[in-house]
């Protein structure tokens, strides 16, 4: 039984004396409400006052009982109450101190700045990608521990906040609070903590992108724009938007991003000679060079060079095929 339902109990159990006594002393002693109660009181509480009228047998032996079972209540109540407060403070503080030494051994990992609606939803789809993330939120520390998520208490535009997220291990950053000055000044806390993280920018005004950008975000998602896109190409392209959407969702296809790294075996080679489709079961529609250069529908001729990012699609299950590549 949890300490919350035991205290509940033991309270139940001393109003119910407090009652069971004023209706006796009313009874037996056939003394006021008042009178009564007051006896009750006193003689639960052991204050040592004189009785506040003379009793006879009945009535002592009910002051008897009183003692006895109310007394035992009260001490009981007390225990549980100190029991509920001690162990919740010191489950809360193992807690924390469990959660700091996970983050503490996190690298590569994502930080959210954010767990809202737009948060939320980054936080669950990385976990369900096996992703290692780590929420900085104010208010939803009950929400977070309920999805099993790592996350730091606080105000993400802190520096003590980031750098309890691990940012300096970190490999990206989400800022998507609700407001856009506050997503600018953690992109710069960020960008300075760490000049290597990628930062990835929420915006909800159109004027806020290009600072976003001066504050150093590699990228700035507005959720307007992204809605306005999807409402025109459902009116003009369905097809093609049902297509991304499923590869989005990991529906029978996906899409995803290899790199070619210095010892692959791709490396040197001609598309037509990696046997990439063979191995992989996978299309490569664009190639994004080391330069930053980008091949769309590469031909059978592109050699595929070191630091390449090769953009595939096929079905799923990609990301085990593709680090077969690299054996």
């Amino acid at each position: 039984m949890s300490p919350r339902k035991r205290l509940f109990i033991s309270i139940s159990v001393l109003v119910l004396v407090q009652l069971t006594g004023t209706a006796g002393y009313m009874i037996l002693e056939g003394q006021s409400f008042l009178d009564s109660l007051y006896m009750t009181v006193i003689t639960l509480s052991t204050v040592g006052y004189q009785e506040a009228f003379p009793l006879d047998q009945s009535g002592r032996i009910l002051t008897i009982g009183i003692i006895i079972v109310g007394y035992s209540a009260v001490a009981i109540s007390i225990a549980n109450l100190v029991s509920l407060i001690v162990g919740g403070e010191l489950r809360s503080h193992r807690e924390r101190l469990r959660m700091k030494d996970k983050i503490a051994k996190l690298s590569g990992h994502t930080i959210i700045c954010g767990f809202g609606r737009m948060g939320s939803n980054i936080a669950m789809d990385l976990v369900r990608e096996n992703a290692e993330c780590v929420v900085i939120d104010r208010d939803v520390q009950s929400e977070l521990e309920e999805r099993g998520l790592l996350y730091v208490q606080g105000d993400a535009t802190n520096d003590h906040e980031l750098e309890a997220a691990g940012i300096r291990r970190a490999a990206a950053l989400v800022t998507c609070l609700s407001s856009d000055a506050d997503n600018v000044y953690v992109t710069l806390s960020a960008r300075g903590l760490c000049p290597t993280v990628k930062i990835i920018a929420r915006a909800e005004q159109k004027s806020t992108e290009p600072k976003l950008k001066r504050a150093g975000a590699d990228a700035v998602i507005s959720p307007q724009t992204i809605g306005a896109n999807k409402a025109v190409g459902l009116l003009r392209r369905p097809h093609v938007v049902d297509f991304a959407d499923m590869a989005a969702k990991g529906v029978d296809i996906e899409i995803a991003q290899y790199q070619v790294d210095a010892g692959s075996p791709l490396a040197g080679k001609a598309l037509k000679d990696s046997s990439i489709r063979e191995r992989a079961d996978v299309m490569v529609v664009a190639i994004k060079r080391g330069d930053g250069r980008q091949v769309f529908g590469p031909g059978p001729q592109e050699v595929i060079q070191v630091d390449d990012q090769l953009i595939v699609i096929g079905r799923g299950g990609l990301a085990d095929r593709l680090e077969r590549l690299s054996i």
